[in-house]
């Protein structure tokens, strides 16, 4: 990012640049948390989560908010005009991410994890949560740095988190085949892994943002890696 004549402009940029990446440890921390959730069925800390998003949504109004003043008082052009516009959408993406980490929450705190008897998708939606906690945080760092080669890497690799997505349901499903009586216990598992694979998505559109800030191109030209035997639903 180039210096400019007034240095409180440099500052103002900076201010929302910084409000963002603040909204992202935010979120990486609830992704952290989320993880130890899942592996202790802990409660206390499904509440804990849920306050803090209170505080995600805060930041996101900040940033918000910087951004319609230095559009109001500066009028920006070029790469400072792509750093205030993507800033306001990332932000919008990361408060998903705190949502989904609500939901996730919410989901847990309304049953018991122990009730679903199927510690092997426990064990893949961790994973989950670790795979989607790495993307977020290297789009993230590349955002801080205002640099793109890893956030391209995240971008191309989004099939990985959908093929694990497909063979959690796959699993969910097939327990409940076998075991009807604990579909009540393991339908909230289908959600959790529902929020993870969106907060996936989200990471991939802040790669997005962060590509067009430092370029000025969209990532649309590139190719995605493709996972064989993968399955939508």
């Amino acid at each position: 990012m180039t210096e400019h004549i007034v240095s409180s402009y440099d500052d103002d940029l900076k201010e929302i640049s910084d409000g963002v990446i603040s909204m992202g440890g935010e979120v990486l921390g609830a992704l952290n948390n989320i993880e130890t959730l899942l592996k202790n069925n802990d409660h206390e800390l499904a509440q804990k989560i849920i306050k803090n998003d209170l505080i995600i949504n805060d930041l996101g109004q900040s940033v918000e908010n910087k951004v319609f003043n230095i559009l109001a008082s500066r009028q920006p052009m070029a790469i400072d005009l792509r750093i205030v516009f993507s800033a306001v959408k990332i932000s919008l993406y990361l408060e998903r991410c705190g949502d989904m980490c609500k939901g996730i929450s919410n989901r847990v705190l309304k049953g018991d994890l122990n009730e679903a008897q199927s510690p092997e998708t426990i064990s893949l939606l961790v994973n989950m949560c670790s795979m989607v906690h790495s993307n977020l945080r290297i789009v993230m760092e590349d955002y801080s740095k205002k640099e793109c080669e890893n956030s391209v890497k995240v971008w191309k690799s989004d099939s990985e988190i959908d093929s694990l997505y497909s063979e959690i349901l796959m699993d969910i499903l097939n327990s409940i085949k076998t075991n009807p009586d604990a579909t009540d216990a393991l339908v909230p598992l289908l959600f959790i892994a529902r929020y993870l694979e969106r907060v996936g998505d989200q990471a991939t559109n802040v790669a997005e943002e962060t590509y067009f800030v430092v370029t000025g191109e969209d990532l649309e030209g590139l190719e995605k890696t493709e996972v064989e035997n993968e399955t939508t639903f």
